[in-house]
């Protein structure tokens, strides 16, 4: 059972911040075992999943421009 206290939140939310600003897969952070642990409200967990969003984006972004770059080599433009 989670301790249900501030600063265990706080360390929480802290260190899935941390692990998404590193660029680490944060799929494990939004596991059911972490949001329904209660330790996480409704609005941190609106954060975190902004936060993956955006960092998803930028990797498919990334892909995107590879894979157009990739494209331009070949055609030899």
């Amino acid at each position: 059972m989670a301790i249900k206290s501030k600063a265990r939140h706080d360390l929480t939310l802290r260190s899935i911040k941390r692990e998404i600003a590193a660029g680490r897969d944060v799929a494990y952070w939004l596991d059911n075992t972490h949001l329904d642990s209660g330790l996480l409200t409704e609005d941190d967990i609106a954060e975190v999943e902004a936060l993956a969003q955006a960092y998803y984006d930028a990797l498919d972004a990334k892909d995107k421009a590879d894979q157009e770059l990739k494209e331009n080599v070949k055609i030899g433009a």
